[in-house]
């Protein structure tokens, strides 16, 4: 969700890693995630997260939830982050996305 009108966005977030990962260092890397999760828990609106491992043990999935750009955007320079994400990307190299909440579908009444 780009503004067409020149005004940077920034609202709510989501951020998407698939993370391609060797197989037999699924866990470790589930691991990694988590631990980097538990520190960006404590920063500044930080919504929440949540880790997906592929039935096949090859692949990743991470999203976190942010309440702003300008959020995500501080916790990524975090040295204490950025640390923990070196050990996420030493075993696997994420495909991530910055997306904006469009549509969610739940089951019908």
């Amino acid at each position: 969700m780009s503004a067409g009108d020149g005004e940077k966005y920034d609202g709510p977030v989501t951020v998407i890693g698939l993370f391609p990962v060797a197989a037999g260092r699924q866990d470790e890397l589930v691991d990694a995630i988590n631990a980097t999760a538990e520190i960006m828990r404590a920063r500044p609106g930080f919504l929440g997260s949540a880790v997906y491992a592929g039935l096949d043990g090859t692949r990743v999935i991470n999203y976190s939830r942010w309440d702003s750009v300008t959020s995500l955007e501080a916790a990524q320079r975090d040295p204490v982050g950025i640390e923990h994400a070196r050990r996420m990307f030493e075993i696997a190299k994420p495909d991530p996305t910055v997306c904006v909440l469009r549509a969610e579908h739940f089951p019908s009444a």
